[in-house]
Parts: structure tokens; C-alpha cells; sequence
């Protein structure tokens, strides 16, 4: 049995992470993200794609784009790594994105991703 992540115990509190109580917005993002790539290191692709999609809205509203971007296709890659169809949406839209800014490398990944999620789903 794997062990719960260091945050879950945690979760009910502020933050969500004892200790890190984020004083200003962009810090509350911030921690959002890393929250959603603790889950996803640890493993824990339902949860961290749950959180990558409220980071990513979060950066949204926030106005930061490129964040938003990758955690869409954080999201996108949690929701693959589960054999999600779903996995498209939020991989579609981390492409537009990417594809809008420039961000080739990112644009790549996101590209193989959705590659990868097509080929899945033959």
C-alpha cells in the first residue's frame, strides 16, 4: 500500500499544506500547482489532474497565461496516464495556447500527448 502524500492529512487547513499559508494571490496559485505536482509525483493521477484543473483555472482568472497552459497539460497528461478520452480537452487547449505564445517545446509535448491519446483511442 503506497503511503498518503505529505498534503493530504492536510488538506482541510488553509492552504492545504501545513506551514505554507500563501499570503498574497499569486502565491495561493503558486502553491495550488505544486500541491497538483506533489499528488502527480506521488502518483496520485486522479487527485492531481483534479488539482491541475483548478490550477489551471485559477491561473486563468489570475491573467497568467503560460501557467495555465502548463497546467492544462499537466492535466491533460494526468487524465492520459489514467486512459482518460478526456484527456484531449484540456490537451487541445494547452495546444492553442502554447501554439499562441510561441512555446515550442511545451507545444511538442503537448502535440506527442495528444498523439499518443488519438492512437489510445483506435
Amino acid at each position: 500500500m503506497r503511503a498518503a502524500p505529505p498534503f493530504a492529512a492536510s488538506r482541510g487547513s488553509g492552504s492545504g499544506y501545513a506551514g505554507a499559508e500563501p499570503t498574497a494571490p499569486l502565491s495561493e496559485h503558486a502553491l495550488s500547482t505544486c500541491l497538483a505536482q506533489l499528488a502527480e509525483v506521488a502518483g496520485d493521477h486522479a487527485q492531481a489532474e483534479t488539482l491541475y484543473a483548478e490550477a489551471a483555472e485559477r491561473w486563468r482568472e489570475f491573467g497568467n497565461v503560460p501557467e495555465s497552459a502548463y497546467a492544462l497539460l499537466a492535466q491533460g497528461r494526468c487524465l492520459a496516464s489514467l486512459g482518460q478520452a478526456e484527456a484531449d480537452e484540456p490537451l487541445r487547449e494547452a495546444q492553442e495556447l502554447f501554439r499562441s505564445m510561441g512555446y515550442k517545446p511545451a507545444l511538442a509535448e503537448t502535440e506527442a500527448l495528444l498523439g499518443e491519446s488519438e492512437a489510445a483511442a483506435v
